[in-house]
């Protein structure tokens, strides 16, 4: 019998499966409309049209915009959320900073709970020791329980003082509701995020219990679609930081799927750089409705602690670092209110979608107008399973050309220059900003879109290299079954290098260590983990601390245990010369929270080499540039192209998922693992 591993990825415009033949190593994948009013509708779907027989799939892997669509539109629960009495503000006061330092009207972000009224104070103490000052007494529960009771909600959040050096009063009120409501979704701040800074830990707790009604909904009709069916395996989940996670995991604590979705493509990223020996690369993987860029930076991918639903609404996990920007395919043109042309954020989604699907769209979108330009073919769509009328286009393009006095060329070529220059201005934040000279970097292109907008792109930051990979629009799907199960736990409590002791560290980091192990194999593996470690660290007096991957630590003699410490502390200063340019060696170091992966491998696809690719296909049509104007462009079938033969832009590269678009004054070979590489002549 023939198994197989399955990555579906539900994006907002399309829903990406790729099917791994565990016995040949075949990879295959299709692409589904989405369902965003019933999201299992298109996960079913592409499992149907996989024609894999459900007891042939040995592992599912499922990304995920759910959670990010519910925090992103605040279509979660009714929250009520419970904290020590005197900090029912903490939510709504927030941290001092603005979004916009000089807009005097500028308002805070509304936090996602209703009410002011639904927050409930408890009278409890723990001071910043972790030693109860002010016993929690059942009263007070019962007066909590009483206002529960009454206020309807639709899950909790429980954030108390100090929780994360002693969770005593924690575990008893969340116990004592659990009893009283056992059907009531609860969310506990030691459990969700047991970290330091009140606001974010608050504000955390306070998002699991939002998306956590949806998201155990939304498994649930998962687990038992599949059971019905007959899958009997288990599956998994995609995480934020690109690990994984089984269902029930994900259901418990659904914050970690807020940016499920993109961290596959980063994982697949990392996977095809490090094949072709590439150190440091910058991704965008632009899609229907949004435009993900992230780094591989040394060969690893970059990671943050600092999400934010929205400016102001941090959700403090890890994840993967992502910066998401409104610009993919179904971006919708208009005329802003100063009248000039604006791409985006709002996005004509999968349904109706852009004009040219003929489902009742009315705006113009980016698919429109590389459509009018000639790059996308309308009889070869999703590989010919989607028409695209071009004429249906004409109407709403002549009447936005009219408003703002250009030829309708000129306009469809504006568009996809406004959303290239989005794109790049994202690829500026995650590089320059940070450091990074993107011309230092190679850019890794895909989603449906990404392919065909990666020259340009890269022509704009100066980038010599555009790599395609196989698989471009069902890529992130692929990434998927690159993951392997991870557990991370975090330990918060502040020590100074001049007064620990290497060994208190050390043990510190077993007992971490250990608890990750323990939930590891709850998760259903069976064998031995590894390990990544790493410690918020920061100078005595800095007030932000930086996170720094340090080397292993584990129990070994006193002798190890110092040399250990001792190379973190090294790594901390390497990093802040990195970052700031100067290192204090001399001074204190601030140890703030200490933190361990423990991950579970998997077998994952790999690429295969190509042999023969057949009979070439080629074909000519009209395209138009904005140097060249409107000219004959050679357009060829990915599957028949050579291997490890140059050809030179203008050119299309079409494929079932995508289409690649490589520019005038660029080359193009593709190499034996069907990875396109695009180059700036020389």
């Amino acid at each position: 019998m023939t198994n197989y591993r399955i990555g579906i990825d539900t994006g907002g415009t399309f829903t990406d499966l790729v099917r791994f033949n565990m016995s040949t190593g075949e990879i295959s994948s299709l692409k589904v409309p989405s369902t965003p009013s019933k999201p299992l509708q298109a996960f079913v779907g592409a499992l149907k049209q996989s024609e894999v027989p459900l007891n042939n799939i040995e592992g599912l892997v499922h990304g995920t915009t759910v959670a990010t669509n519910a925090l992103i539109q605040r279509t979660g629960a009714k929250v009520g959320f419970i904290c020590t009495a005197g900090y029912e503000d903490t939510a709504y006061i927030q941290r001092v900073n603005r979004q916009f330092l000089y807009d005097l009207t500028w308002d805070k972000p509304t936090p996602l709970f209703q009410s002011r009224r639904n927050c409930i104070g408890v009278n409890e103490r723990v001071n910043a020791k972790g030693e109860i000052v002010t016993k929690l007494e059942d009263a007070d529960i019962d007066r909590v329980i009483d206002h529960v009771d009454a206020g309807n909600y639709e899950s909790l959040a429980i954030c108390l003082l100090f929780s994360y050096l002693n969770t005593t009063h924690e575990k008893l009120l969340a116990n004592r509701l659990r009893e009283r409501f056992p059907n009531l979704p609860i969310s506990v701040s030691h459990e969700i995020a047991p970290i330091w800074r009140e606001y974010e830990r608050s504000s955390t707790t306070i998002a699991d219990a939002f998306i956590k009604p949806l998201i155990q909904n939304y498994v649930s009709s998962l687990k038992s679609g599949l059971a019905d069916a007959g899958f009997i395996h288990p599956w998994s989940l995609m995480k934020s930081n690109g690990g994984l996670m089984n269902a029930d995991a994900a259901a418990l604590q659904p914050i970690h799927l807020a940016m499920s979705g993109p961290a596959g493509g980063a994982v697949a990223s990392q996977r095809v750089s490090a094949l072709l020996g590439l150190n440091n690369v910058v991704t965008i993987d632009v899609g229907g409705t949004s435009a993900d860029v992230g780094m591989v930076l040394d060969g690893q991918i970059s990671y943050t602690t600092e999400y934010e639903i929205e400016w102001g609404i941090p959700a403090a996990i890890p994840l993967i670092d992502i910066k998401t920007v409104g610009a993919g395919g179904g971006s919708i043109a208009s005329v802003n209110s100063g009248g000039f042309l604006q791409v985006g954020p709002r996005s004509a989604g999968a349904v109706p979608g852009p004009i040219c699907y003929g489902q009742g769209g009315t705006n113009i979108t980016l698919t429109d107008a590389n459509l009018t330009l000639g790059r996308l073919n309308p009889d070869y769509f999703l590989g010919g399973k989607l028409q695209l009328d071009r004429s249906l286009i004409d109407a709403e393009l002549g009447r936005l050309s009219k408003i703002l006095g250009m030829k309708d060329l000129e306009l469809a070529l504006a568009v996809v220059e406004i959303a290239n220059e989005n794109m790049a201005n994202a690829i500026r934040m995650v590089s320059i900003e940070r450091g990074h000279d993107p011309r230092n970097f190679a850019l890794l292109a895909f989603g449906g879109a990404g392919p065909l907008h990666g020259s340009a792109i890269a022509r704009k930051l100066g980038i010599p290299k555009v790599i395609i990979p196989p698989y471009p629009g069902g890529f992130c799907a692929l990434g998927l079954l690159m993951g392997d199960l991870r557990v991370d736990k975090v330990w918060t409590q502040s020590f100074r290098s001049d007064r620990v002791t290497p060994s208190e560290v050390v043990e510190r980091f077993d007992v971490i260590a250990d608890a990750a192990a323990i939930e590891l194999r709850q998760q259903g593996f069976e064998g031995e983990p590894t390990y990544e470690y790493s410690i918020n660290m920061r100078y005595l007096g800095q007030n932000y601390e930086m996170e720094v991957v340090v080397p292993s630590l584990r129990s070994t003699n006193n002798e190890s245990a110092k040399e250990q410490i001792e190379s973190a502390y090294e790594a901390f200063n390497r990093k802040h010369i990195a970052m700031y340019e100067y290192s204090m060696n001399e001074a204190v170091i601030e140890m703030i929270s200490f933190k361990v992966a423990a991950i579970g491998l998997i077998q994952h696809p790999k690429l295969a080499t190509l042999t023969d690719t057949g009979t070439q296909i080629t074909q000519t049509r009209s395209v138009h540039f904005e140097m060249l104007g409107t000219v004959p462009c050679t357009v060829i079938r990915r599957k028949s192209m050579p291997v490890n033969v140059s050809f030179e832009g203008p050119l299309i590269i079409e494929e079932d998922g995508s289409t690649t678009l490589v520019e005038p004054g660029m080359k193009v070979i593709r190499n034996p693992y069907d990875i396109l590489i695009l180059e700036v002549l020389k």
